[in-house]
């Protein structure tokens, strides 16, 4: 029927025209039907959220997996950048090594060739007893 007022009045009329026993089946066939409906829901929306769940377990491994790769790679800059330095400070301490030593030798000849002491100190910029030490190991050598 195209007439909504005339078809909720039939509507109307067959739920009058019923019986209190067939008022009762029907709510109870109603129920069971709107129970169904609703579990059918419920299930959808649990398995819906269960989905989910296991999308935003499979992020979280993935972000895992990478915070753990990041975590490596920033433990092998770090061991990179420990090697450099202590290559660095090698290097440092052979040059500073290389240079008293350096200056060292160059005291000593001019020692050998008469220069005196505070012209000596100018040049190599040793210290007062770095030179006094060089004094003695010249004078353990001439001995």
């Amino acid at each position: 029927m195209v007439d909504k007022t005339l078809n909720v009045a039939i509507r109307v009329w067959e739920d009058l025209s019923r019986t209190e026993e067939e008022r009762r089946e029907y709510e109870i066939r109603l129920k069971q039907i709107l129970d169904e409906q609703s579990k059918k829901r419920d299930r959808e929306l649990l398995e819906q959220e269960m989905e989910e769940m296991k999308e935003q377990r499979e992020e979280m491994k993935m972000e895992k997996e990478e915070l753990k790769a990041e975590n490596e790679e920033i433990k092998e800059q770090r061991k990179t950048m420990k090697a450099e330095k202590e290559e660095a400070e090698r290097k440092r301490l052979e040059a500073e090594s290389a240079l008293k030593e350096s200056a060292k030798q160059m005291a000593l000849k001019m020692l050998e060739q008469g220069i005196s002491q505070t012209a000596i100190l100018q040049v190599t910029g040793l210290t007062l007893q770095q030179f006094e030490v060089i004094q003695q190991e010249l004078g353990n050598k001439n001995k």
